[in-house]
């Protein structure tokens, strides 16, 4: 494979660049903390936790895809980039993306500062679709790029290779991506200077599809029995959560425990990625001098309120992501419980490469200093749907992902619309308060210090100053304007 030829500066620039350290930022798909996720990460946690920092509260802001990527990207809330699901409609990929934000993301940025930038995997949902520019398009700030056409999946798939696509079809998408990744580190040496890299694999994202070789290994793993899996009576939580039927048949549970041993599956090719591209650096000696961060773009729930399995809710196993990051002047095995966000990301990248920080609405999270205190929001714009399941009897277009597979429950509408508020303040408080934008402006809120799984609703009887405080929040807030 010879796509890239990565011309190097001059050894004096080299010299001069020398203190710029390298970056290295892994994206999985849909990949949750809560339910487990990261225990089939074994090379990853002794590559990076064990080498680094595990940060133990990391949040997306908007639980979704497409937004979620657009946050990371430029370190914005869902309201201020305006990438509200993942339809072009909603702004996924879109022409004003392209023609607005995508030009100051933390690439175009470190570009500008002489850094290398290599970027491989899934980019946005609708990247790569003809009414958008096709594969031609190639974001700004990337010298090489590797994007894959339309959403995660693992075979049958095209990617852009620097503006022109390239069909696969038997290729495990995740090693494609790692040989890739190893041909740029290929061209990258100490004198050279500094490089980005960003690599994003499908997993563990729908279709759940092992590599062969992976096929079977966690087949007795099942989702955990925890407290709020299957529940019988989700009457305090609002209505989509409360479809019917609650609690879901054993056919389904059955099939949930599938995905979730699968997902896992699917991981361990991750895994061998990480491993392979720190093994890369170290040969290359270009590991000391490099920082790595490791996260999801959103968690993802398998039955807890006896919603079948996808993302898109506010809740706890939905919005926390796994974080891991290593680098110059981190300590090994340490573990922080500052409140952390993926919007902060495009902050801390700018402060590694030592660039004059842009404005967004993140911070940097470095140094890993005691935080503990910190006020931030979630929000969701629900999506709805022309596609209908025959087998199921909803043909109203507000609603979408309402598969017979899952009972013929619905993952999403256009009311499904939320803006929350979370306060966490060290030990003392952690306390999330949201609000629906459905007909029944529904609210919820939770003392997830009390309440970790979220199975009371305190609103109803929330003492009035304090529905008060955070009503206000959410006020002064405001969402979206369509």
């Amino acid at each position: 494979m010879k796509t890239f030829q990565c011309g190097l500066l001059s050894v004096y620039i080299g010299a001069v660049l020398a203190a710029q350290p390298n970056i290295v930022l892994f994206i999985t798909d849909d990949q949750d903390v809560t339910l487990g996720g990261m225990k089939p990460l074994v090379k990853t946690l002794k590559n990076i936790a064990n080498e680094g920092a595990s940060m133990m509260n990391a949040f997306t802001s908007t639980p979704i895809c497409c937004p979620s990527r657009a946050s990371i990207l430029t370190g914005l809330y869902q309201k201020h980039h305006q990438v509200l699901n993942n339809s072009i409609e909603g702004g996924c990929s879109s022409r004003n993306w392209q023609l607005g934000l995508e030009k100051s993301t933390f690439a175009v940025a470190l570009k500008k500062a002489n850094y290398s930038t290599f970027y491989a995997g899934k980019y946005m949902n609708k990247y790569g679709q003809k009414s958008v520019g096709g594969p031609e398009h190639v974001p700004p700030g990337w010298d090489s790029w590797v994007g894959l056409v339309g959403n995660s999946r693992y075979y049958n798939y095209s990617l852009s290779i620097n503006g022109t696509a390239k069909k696969y079809t038997t290729e495990y998408l995740t090693n494609v991506l790692s040989a890739f990744a190893e041909e740029f580190l290929d061209y990258q040496r100490p004198e050279n200077s500094p490089f980005l890299m960003v690599l994003a694999p499908p997993a563990p994202h729908a279709p759940f599809t092992p590599e062969p070789k992976y096929v079977g290994k966690f087949k007795d793993k099942r989702v955990p029995r925890e407290p709020h899996f299957n529940t019988a009576n989700n009457s305090d939580k609002h209505w989509l959560v409360r479809m019917k039927p609650v609690p879901l048949p054993n056919e389904t549970v059955e099939l949930l425990d599938d995905y979730y041993a699968m997902r896992w599956e699917t991981l361990l090719s991750v895994d061998d990625l990480v491993e392979t591209v720190v093994n890369k650096l170290r040969r290359s000696e270009l590991l000391e001098n490099t920082y790595i961060m490791f996260t999801s773009d959103n968690g993802f729930h398998l039955g807890q309120y006896s919603m079948p399995w996808d993302k898109r809710q506010p809740y706890e196993f939905d919005v926390r992501v796994p974080f891991l990051i290593k680098g110059p002047n981190i300590s090994k095995k340490s573990m922080s419980t500052n409140p952390i966000l993926l919007i902060d990301i495009h902050a801390t990248i700018l402060q590694m490469a030592g660039v004059q920080p842009m404005s967004t609405d993140g911070r940097s999270i470095l140094p890993i200093e005691p935080t503990g205190n910190r006020t931030f929001y979630l929000e969701y714009r629900g999506e709805g749907s022309e596609k209908y399941d025959p087998s199921c009897p909803w043909r109203d277009n507000h609603l979408s992902l309402c598969s017979s597979k899952a009972c013929c429950k619905c993952q999403d509408s256009t009311n499904n619309t939320y803006s929350c508020v979370r306060s966490v303040i060290d030990e003392v408080e952690d306390f999330v308060f949201c609000r629906f934008e459905d007909d029944e402006a529904f609210v919820e809120a939770y003392d997830m210090i009390k309440d970790p799984y979220q199975l009371v609703n305190l609103y109803p009887g929330l003492d009035p100053a304090k529905r008060k405080h955070f009503s206000v929040l959410l006020d002064s807030w405001m969402p979206v304007e369509d």
